[in-house]
């Protein structure tokens, strides 16, 4: 097991067990939210997700065609999280440091915000320019309609930094992802930067 994998490890369970503290009753978190918050390849994240399976310590939701879309964290793994020291010889893994994750493209990732004031301008312009590319679309008025309720929702929701519904963020970015994929790009860092304040991940 490399020292890159015990991170990884450790990461998913700390993301998983801050989304379970935010919300008891939700489905867990989106794939696609895991690997881009902790900047990791799908492969690194499929291993080591597996990996936690086997172990009992995550429980991954499929769907027909696909090998998993949402983890969530268990009791065992709740646990782990908890009492790192009292499980430190049967995961070795728990005794890595958390969030030291790096990667090649690591000068794209989008700048950590260090204030208010900074994420909430940051939103508002990936949100200006995802509307006016649905301005510019070919759609008819009603589906254009559709797309700025979603995004409105979703602006709103991420303007609450810490105070926002991580189920209400991951509906509606999943919903753009399957209805409006071509818009995804505009907004997906500034997502995923909310998520994470929302998470309190660093």
């Amino acid at each position: 097991m490399s020292a890159s994998d015990n991170r990884i490890r450790i990461n998913i369970l700390e993301l998983l067990y801050k989304r379970l503290r935010d919300d008891a009753k939700g489905s867990g978190v989106d794939k696609a939210i895991i690997q881009d918050t902790l900047k990791i390849s799908e492969k690194q994240m499929d291993i080591n997700m597996s990996y936690l399976e086997e172990k009992t310590l995550v429980t991954l939701f499929r769907t027909i065609g696909s090998q998993w879309t949402f983890a969530k964290i268990t009791a065992n793994g709740i646990d782990v999280i908890e009492n790192r020291e009292r499980y430190a010889d049967k995961f070795p893994f728990t005794q890595a440091s958390t969030s030291q994750i790096t990667s090649g493209s690591q000068e794209n990732v989008f700048q950590t915000i260090q204030s208010q004031d900074g994420f909430d301008r940051q939103v508002t312009v990936a949100f200006k320019q995802a509307y006016d590319q649905v301005l510019e679309s070919k759609l008819t008025i009603g589906e254009k309609g559709k797309i700025e309720k979603q995004l409105k929702a979703l602006e709103k929701e991420l303007q609450r930094t810490k105070k926002a519904d991580l189920r209400t963020i991951q509906d509606k970015w999943i919903w753009l992802k399957k209805n409006s994929i071509w818009l995804t790009p505009s907004i997906a860092q500034v997502v995923l930067e909310g998520v994470k304040i929302a998470l309190d991940f660093p």
